[in-house]
């Protein structure tokens, strides 16, 4: 995969900076056709070959990307009746449960997300209900646990600990917007706090995968992993009339330009199309160079 080997090399030099909200991405390959061609089993087959060489077809050729570290996430969006954007997000994170190490920013405001949008009903019986962890493991609640007990530790809040385990409380998040700079895990972030003071609906659940990719670039270079994400069945998200689910998924392979996006379904991604402008928030050959439609003459 040429494309991979790319973006590789991309997000490893000196330049690249995920902070970057502007600059052009071409973190994302798309694989379109009719039903039935197979482009299922390839999403598959990427999977399973990323996950170990050994399964990597012998025609494919040996991997050229050396020591990368690489984390195969596939979500296959036709198996739901309903695709959920929440449901994207938490496969995401907690198959980057794998990386063994608390993701404070996400996971703070993806906990304050949880218990606005769903109260009494607690984001690990979720997990457990829905199949999530069985597939994904279950390390993501303790570390999230353990992320708010630091940050509540950091902030000099002792009576927020043990309720910061079970819940974000109004006097932790008021305290981290507030004090961000004293607690060392979330001093950098600097969009963080815009992020907490935002209403926790789902359009701003759709931009704190940009609080992933932050966390993802301090990763130190010897644990540093990229994630390859594979979205099966795109076309099961809607049609091209109303595009509300499609424009969530943008964001988020525009919001982690450190991640590889491998996309499948059963027409071409029009996101480099100009037409589209207003309908997405990211449109055009400026912003998806790799994305442009090329005539066959």
């Amino acid at each position: 995969m040429a494309a991979l080997t790319e973006h590789l090399r991309h997000v490893n030099s000196s330049t690249f900076a995920p902070e970057d909200l502007e600059a052009a991405r071409d973190n994302v390959v798309v694989f379109h056709g009719i039903g039935g061609i197979g482009k299922s089993t390839l999403s598959r087959k990427f999977e399973a070959s990323l996950a170990d060489p050994g399964q990597r077809p012998a025609q494919w050729g040996a991997p050229v990307w050396g020591g990368a570290r690489l984390l195969p996430i596939r979500i296959d969006l036709a198996r739901s009746a309903n695709p959920d954007f929440e449901k994207v997000v938490l496969s995401v994170r907690l198959a980057l449960a794998a990386i063994g190490r608390p993701l404070p920013a996400f996971d703070l405001a993806l906990r304050r997300y949880w218990e606005h949008q769903h109260p009494g009903d607690p984001l690990e019986d979720f997990l457990n209900r829905g199949g999530l962890a069985a597939r994904f493991g279950k390390a993501l609640p303790q570390q999230m646990q353990s992320a708010l007990a630091d940050v509540a530790q950091a902030l000099l809040l002792p009576g927020t600990v043990g309720s910061a385990i079970g819940q974000v409380t109004g006097a932790l998040v008021g305290a981290l917007r507030e004090r961000r700079q004293t607690v060392r895990a979330l001093a950098g972030c600097v969009r963080l706090a815009d992020l907490l003071e935002g209403e926790p609906d789902l359009d701003s659940l759709s931009y704190y995968p940009h609080l992933l990719a932050w966390e993802l670039a301090r990763i130190p270079a010897a644990k540093k992993v990229t994630p390859v994400i594979l979205l099966d069945g795109f076309e099961e998200i809607g049609d091209r009339t109303h595009r509300d689910f499609e424009r969530l998924l943008q964001r988020l392979v525009w919001l982690m330009p450190n991640a590889f996006f491998v996309i499948t379904g059963r027409s071409r991604l029009q996101w480099a199309d100009e037409a589209l402008q207003g309908q997405l928030d990211f449109t055009g050959p400026a912003a998806w160079p790799g994305l442009v439609a090329h005539d066959i003459p």
